[in-house]
């Protein structure tokens, strides 16, 4: 099975020198596993900024030179786009790649201030915050630490195009060669059960799923 993975700078995620200038530089890396238990400062609330889907990183790009133009570091302490690494396995190629958990949004933890939220909405590609009558409503601690973790765990997601009763053929390991149709499918272990005909009897086989191509004909 072919293996592609993407680059960890995919197009979405790159930044244009024209958005960050000379005083973005990079944005510091944000580790939510690391940082779950400093997850709040004092007086400071995670909050939801909606923007255009795929703009997440310009966004907060944005929002970098933002705080540096205005001073704001001791008012905002932390940007975040949540992610989850996903492995996709479609016509028997394997693509690893970073997906977004919340498309279209990102998460600021800050001490709220009317100049912020106003510079914040007037950013390019911001539809304005999370909230009622037009002020933002600040994410419960339980809920933010949901999000933390999430985005913090290592383990991937994997997706994958087999379906039950489907034939695959087998390509590497002791059963190479073999075909049979798909009886079970755990896509959190990334392995499937399929009924191999051995010395003429089907016999349940466990298969890892890049152990595995559809079969053709």
């Amino acid at each position: 099975m072919m293996r592609d993975k993407e680059s960890g700078m995919d197009q979405e995620r790159q930044v244009d020198e024209a958005v960050l200038g000379e005083k973005g530089g990079r944005l510091e890396s944000f580790d939510a596993g690391e940082v779950e238990g400093e997850a709040y400062q004092e007086g400071a609330e995670w909050y939801i900024i909606q923007c255009f889907s795929g703009q997440e990183y310009k966004v907060l790009a944005h929002i970098q030179r933002l705080i540096e133009d205005n001073g704001y570091q001791d008012r905002i302490h932390r940007l975040l786009v949540p992610e989850e690494e996903t492995v996709e396995i479609k016509n028997n190629k394997r693509i690893e790649k970073l997906t977004k958990l919340y498309p279209g949004y990102v998460f600021i933890h800050m001490k709220y201030d009317i100049h912020i939220h106003q510079g914040i909405r007037d950013i390019l590609g911001v539809s304005g915050f999370i909230g009622t009558k037009g002020v933002p409503s600040p994410v419960t601690q339980d809920d933010m630490l949901k999000i933390l973790r999430k985005a913090g765990e290592k383990s991937k997601k994997i997706d994958v195009d087999f379906e039950e009763g489907e034939m695959v053929k087998v390509v590497s390991g002791p059963f190479r060669g073999y075909s049979g149709a798909i009886s079970e499918i755990n896509a959190e272990k990334g392995m499937l059960k399929a009924m191999i005909s051995v010395f003429g009897r089907e016999t349940p086989v466990q298969l890892d799923f890049d152990q595995v191509e559809k079969a053709v004909g």
